[in-house]
């Protein structure tokens, strides 16, 4: 599980202690499904990105972009996918709208990808794509990311903590207020990858942005009345991008792998616009939320060969994520037999 293979060629390296804290990072997981759902007769719910704002059908089209370094995996020719969106808290438990800190997670997952997986684990013709909506993250790599895996369940010590050992990282996210709806909101994936000879970050635009217009009092479940609001009348567009990293000689402090709470310069490198993601109107359905939005898997590293991802968190992300998948597979289906029991 913790036996990474590292792309020093363009720039990963291993941080000091980090097999120790990613296996501290399972316990922290393994401790939050057994506090919160273990035998408690209730659904578990994911430790990260556990609120939902709405899960949505989409469509994927790739253009033809013409832009040879980025001619690889699913951006390798164009091409039109179906897709769906699930929109969120960007942070662990469920918790208010209105609360200051937290972020907001966007996840697309893409169908018909026949491609060669990165993962032999990974058997789902499918890819990933993850979102916050800030341009570097919270945390710079697993050093500091422990602080925030322990607060998730940790007291007010635990969350002081995290905000001062991540204070440059929640800057971005003070920039951030007020959320607005999600379906028009700038999201950046935040995280590097390897497609084909160089490293990119991907983001998301919409597609026809509109001022930010929010009710005069905020309900606990604003985001998601927001993105009902707007989805039941008319589409929401994104365009999609990939940032290129630079080899200009600076990219280790102005582009680093390994620091992720630092933002790649959009003006230095302009991201290329190879994509948009199309959401058509619909109804927002509570019952294709439970079956997708709550069964479905988002990881990063569900994705294919050329898109390979880069740095500490990223592989942290890797074990949390599949111990949180597991374990709310596991009591889920221990829930459901015992209820069908009775």
């Amino acid at each position: 599980m913790f036996d990474f293979e590292l792309d020093t060629s363009i720039g990963e390296y291993r941080i000091p202690g980090e097999t120790d804290l990613l296996r501290d990072y399972v316990g922290v997981f393994n401790r939050h499904f057994a506090k919160h759902y273990l035998n408690k007769g209730v659904t578990a719910r994911r430790a990260i990105h556990a609120k939902s704002h709405g899960c949505l059908r989409a469509s994927f089209e790739v253009f033809d972009h013409q832009d040879s370094d980025l001619k690889y995996g699913v951006f390798r020719q164009p091409a039109v996918f179906q897709a769906v969106v699930r929109l969120s808290n960007g942070d662990g438990p469920r918790g208010p709208d209105t609360a200051r800190i937290p972020s907001l997670g966007f996840a697309i997952k893409v169908f018909g990808v026949s491609a060669e997986k990165l993962l032999p684990i990974q058997q789902e013709d499918t890819q990933d794509f993850l979102f916050l909506n800030q341009p570097a993250y919270i945390a710079a790599d697993v050093r500091d990311y422990k602080s925030l895996m322990q607060a998730i369940d940790g007291g007010p010590w635990y969350k002081a903590l995290a905000l001062v050992r991540n204070l440059k990282g929640l800057l971005y996210r003070l920039k951030a207020l007020p959320k607005d709806n999600p379906l028009n909101t700038k999201f950046w994936g935040v995280a590097p990858f390897r497609l084909g000879n160089i490293a990119v970050k991907y983001l998301i635009r919409p597609s026809q942005p509109k001022p930010t217009s929010l009710p005069a009092r905020l309900s606990d479940d604003y985001l998601k009345n927001l993105v009902k609001a707007h989805v039941e009348k008319r589409s929401a567009d994104f365009e999609f991008f990939l940032q290129k990293r630079l080899q200009d000689g600076a990219e280790k402090s102005k582009m680093p792998i390994e620091d992720y709470s630092v933002a790649w310069d959009e003006m230095q490198s302009v991201p290329v616009h190879v994509g948009r993601l199309r959401i058509p109107a619909q109804k927002l359905d509570d019952a294709f939320d439970q079956e997708h939005g709550e069964h479905l898997t988002f990881s990063p590293w569900n994705t294919t060969r050329d898109l390979r991802p880069l740095g500490s968190l990223n592989r942290a992300r890797r074990v949390i994520y599949e111990i949180s998948s597991r374990n709310r597979q596991e009591i889920n289906r221990a829930r459901d037999s015992g209820n069908s029991s009775h």
